[in-house]
């Protein structure tokens, strides 16, 4: 019984990375996660040559990490983009301001490495800088 579980094509954990690769690409990934995006997509692709050679075992593995790479991705760049709009509709100081900008390009920077926990822990900090109500002048 165990046997045939595991020769069984990985259907699921296939659809489940194409999806994954397609949702992080929906919302810009390509654009601020491109290390973790290429990564799910090499791995997706692999995992699709291994499923046509009958390699279910391999292919099962290479879709999870694709999965894993694109959802990734995806959380970068939503953290990125709730970064940038933050940003735009901040009423913070100048010098708040330019923190949460000087953050957001590291977080961007971090993604472009793909240290994408760094990317997004740098991306909510820019969003918290940025959200923070402005002081009051005396």
């Amino acid at each position: 019984m165990l046997l045939s579980a595991c020769a069984s094509a990985p259907t699921q954990e296939m659809s489940n990375a194409r999806q994954s690769v397609q949702a992080a690409h929906e919302v810009g990934a390509s654009e601020y996660a491109t290390h973790n995006l290429e990564t799910a997509r090499e791995y997706l692709a692999r995992a699709e040559r291994e499923l046509e050679l009958r390699y279910f075992a391999r292919a099962r593995h290479d879709a999870i990490v694709a999965k894993s790479e694109a959802i990734k991705a995806h959380n970068v760049a939503v953290a990125v983009q709730a970064a940038r709009a933050a940003i735009a509709a901040s009423t913070a100081d100048a010098d708040r301001l330019a923190e949460a900008e000087a953050l957001l390009q590291e977080s961007i920077d971090a993604a472009r490495q793909g240290r994408d926990r760094r990317a997004v822990r740098l991306a909510e900090e820019a969003q918290r800088k940025a959200e923070e109500p402005a002081t009051a002048v005396d």
